[in-house]
């Protein structure tokens, strides 16, 4: 119960519930100037301030083209649009947020509840990202090995509770876990505030961050290996046009997106238990901006047709229909009509008709 109680008076449900005043017992700032106890960062800060709104400038339009797309009749691509609301607010806290406060040299005694606020949304958000990425693996697992009997999970209106757990997952993670704050001297997020008050280091740990990161570098690494040796099986003793072409589009582009998380989630692992370097730290930070940002170049480097749909929402008709670019609605309909009936694969698979 002790332990329960800790994380509830560290815990973004405890600012609230007090008219947004942090625990001052874990978290006293009278009489501390915040500044005074960090270093202005100008040049990292400025690095991940500009990589942040750039990342932000791709990602939300990626976003809007999938949710007005023909993709999201695959319930793959409903987890990835979860997954996305979660990744656009770790890279507004890991990189907008940090390069603004890195700038200034900030702590938390220098903006209370704005980095508390910050933290509890950061940690929340990749916990939930998490087990957003587990989920997606499994979802390929069923693609690919559609005699599994979980794919049920996934079919129809049966995807809506199982995208469920995530959600509430983050949730619980934003609002009842302990919250990270920002120390501009490692330009990093951390559970122990690093404030002259005397408490121990062991008052701050996150238990729940830290079972989570164990977790997904284990599971997300052994669903990988799965469907790494499923795909090569197949790919031996199957000639299927549409697993060739679709399931390992998709396939390749989960791995990609999930493969940044587990290295983040194994660095993480490591600062738990060991003291690290201040580069280690750095690597870990940039390792967790790239486990959000990255998506976004996945899916407008990879993925043609949310790449004609971003060209359709940023460029006019007229210079599309000049230039031949884009008409993305045409060509995802007529590409989904040929998923659905070329190959040996007919109808929708286990995660509906996956579409590219």
């Amino acid at each position: 119960m002790e332990f329960i109680g800790s994380d509830i008076d560290q815990s973004y449900n405890y600012v609230i519930r007090h008219g947004f005043h942090l625990n001052e017992w874990f978290y006293n700032c009278t009489g501390i100037d915040g500044f005074a106890l960090g270093v202005p960062r100008p040049w990292l800060g400025s690095y991940f301030l500009t990589v942040g709104v750039v990342l932000m400038a791709i990602y939300i339009p990626c976003l809007i083209v999938i949710c007005k797309s023909d993709l999201m009749k695959s319930s793959c691509y409903k987890i990835m649009v979860w997954l996305g609301i979660l990744d656009v607010c770790c890279i507004f806290v890991n990189s907008i947020a940090t390069g603004f406060l890195g700038i200034q040299g900030a702590t938390l005694c220098s903006y209370p509840v704005f980095i508390f606020s910050m933290g509890a949304l950061g940690c929340g958000c990749w916990m939930g990202s998490c087990a957003t990425c587990i989920l997606l693996g499994i979802n390929r697992c069923c693609d690919v090995n559609q005699n599994l009997k979980i794919r049920k999970i996934f079919l129809g209106w049966k995807i809506y509770p199982t995208l469920l757990v995530p959600i509430l997952y983050t949730l619980y993670a934003i609002f009842f876990t302990k919250t990270a704050s920002f120390n501009s001297n490692l330009m990093s997020w951390f559970f122990n505030p690093l404030l002259p008050n005397g408490r121990l280091a062991t008052d701050y740990v996150n238990l729940q961050h830290a079972i989570n990161n164990c977790i997904v570098s284990g599971a997300t690494t052994l669903i990988y290996t799965y469907l790494c040796v499923i795909l090569f099986a197949k790919s031996r003793f199957i000639k299927s046009e549409s697993m060739t072409k679709t399931q390992r589009q998709v396939f390749f582009q989960s791995v990609l997106i999930c493969s940044f998380n587990a290295v983040a989630a194994y660095i993480y692992v490591y600062m738990q238990y060991f003291t690290p370097a201040p580069i280690t730290i750095i690597i870990g930070q940039i390792a967790w901006q790239w486990s959000h940002g990255s998506v976004c170049l996945i899916y407008i480097t990879m993925n043609r047709s949310v790449r004609r749909g971003v060209l359709d929402l940023f460029l006019p008709k007229s210079f599309r229909n000049k230039h031949k670019i884009g008409t993305y609605q045409e060509k995802i309909h007529r590409l989904s009509f040929s998923v659905g009936t070329k190959g040996t694969t007919k109808g929708p698979t286990s995660s509906g008709t996956a579409v590219f």
